[in-house]
Parts: structure tokens; sequence; C-alpha cells
């Protein structure tokens, strides 16, 4: 199947793994208008079509340096930014709700809705040519995109409020020992780590996987009662599934299972 052409990412779709790479019309990477629209259809993709694993990453040197800030002096600026940051939370929420695991193979600098995009990825790659930056107070901003859902829930409330105020530089080696990122993996060892964990992500139990991710996720706004609760309906749900059943015949098989991602 011919892949769709997009203005802002180059993508490509084989052996389940859903790769999209960033190249923004814009400079740096940054998000503008119509790579929002494209995000979101990325997003909805994951629910129409077989997809085991969406990898998001940049291209040139570049992760995502932010919004097009370009694009916000004018008289409705509010406006705009409102509607562009419904459109891009509409697209956030459908990645989340698809159950697809998510790779953010983060290859540089990545600010502002970068650093979103860059931490809510299920597993996160950083280069060590990158750094991770909140962004948002050098023009005035708050966060968006995410970035205030995930980041206390991957580093902690402190640690949050700490890189939100201060607004520094993160190399990849503090990012992942603050949990930012799951590993730091050297330049020249990057595309091949990527294509190694996609590709072990693609090969699993896709349903149960996003599930697991979800339910991972959901934890931290949920009482134990709740949170049982949810774990007693995803292990219901996902018995139902072909890979449930691949599984278990192969695990009294004895032998590895062969899963298809349904």
């Amino acid at each position: 199947m011919t892949e769709p052409d997009y203005e802002n990412f180059v993508t490509t779709f084989e052996d389940g793994v859903l790769r999209a790479e960033i190249h923004s019309t814009s400079k740096m990477n940054a998000l503008n208008g119509t790579m929002t629209e494209e995000l979101f259809d990325l997003a909805i993709r994951l629910h129409e079509e077989p997809v085991r694993c969406l990898v998001l990453t940049g291209s040139d040197g570049v992760f995502c340096a932010g919004g097009d800030v370009a694009t916000f002096v004018s008289e409705d600026a509010a406006g705009e930014i409102r509607k562009g940051a419904s459109l891009l939370h509409d697209a956030v929420f459908q990645l989340r709700e698809a159950e697809v695991p998510v790779v953010t193979a983060v290859n540089g600098p990545a600010v502002g809705a970068g650093f979103s995009f860059a931490i809510m990825g299920d597993y996160v790659l950083a280069s060590e040519a990158s750094y991770f930056q909140f962004g948002y107070p050098g023009i005035g901003a708050t966060g968006d995109g995410s970035s205030t859902y995930f980041l206390p829930r991957v580093v902690g409330l402190r640690q949050a409020k700490r890189i939100a105020l201060l607004n520094e530089r993160i190399d990849p080696e503090e990012a992942a020992d603050l949990g930012l990122a799951t590993e730091s993996v050297a330049a020249d060892e990057f595309e091949s780590r990527v294509a190694d964990v996609t590709a072990q992500v693609a090969e699993g139990p896709t349903v149960a996987l996003g599930r697991t991710q979800r339910l991972l996720t959901e934890s931290t706004t949920r009482g134990m009662e709740a949170q049982l609760a949810a774990e007693t309906d995803a292990m219901a749900e996902t018995a139902r599934t072909d890979d449930f059943a691949e599984g278990v015949r192969a695990f009294v098989e004895k032998r590895s299972p062969e899963f298809e991602g349904r």
C-alpha cells in the first residue's frame, strides 16, 4: 500500500512498524498547523490499520524545536493558539487511545512541543546528539501537547517543577537518569538501536502491550480499587485476542509464540 504524501512527515510502513520522520516545512522541524493535522491523521491510522508499533523521530539532526513561533504574531494569536492546541491535543489523545506502543527516537533537540512529543513515548530513545528542554517559558507560555500530564509522571512532581521553572537544557544521559528518556544511545549506534527496539516491540502481542501501557499510565490517577477493576477488564478483553490464544498454545507446546498483533 502506498504511503500518504504528507507535507511534514516522511513515513514508511513495514513489518507492522509505522515510522514517521518529521520533515517540517517550518525551520528546525517546528510544529505548524498542517503538521498538527498530519499528526492527527497518523494517530487515526493506529486505530484503522494493522500498526504494531509507531516510531516518531526527526530529521537532519533535529527532533522538533517546538511550535512555529512566527505564526503566533497576529492580532488573534490567542484564538489561533487555542485552535491549534485543541487539534494537537485531539491528536495526542488518539495516539494514547489507540493502544499501540509508541517509540520516540529523539535524534536531536526536543524543545517545547518537541519535548512533549518526546516524553509521551512508551519507550524513549535519546541520541547522544540530542537534548531536552521544556522550552515554553522562553516565549512566556505554559506547556501543552501533554507535557504537563506526562512530565510529573515520568520524573516526579519536584523534578517536573525544576525542569519547568529553570528551563535548562537536559543532556541525554541526565534525561535517562531522570526518566525523561528510557535510554541514551551513542549517535553512531542510534538508528541500529531504534531498529532493534521497534522490531522487538512489533513482534510482541500488540493489543496486550498497548493496553498494558495504558494501565501503567492511568494508574497514577486511580485508586487501587479502580486500578484493579481496570486490570480485570483489560485481562478479560485481551483473553479474546488471537495473540492470547497463540501465547497459551505456545506455552503448553513449549515453543516460542508467533504473535500477529491481533
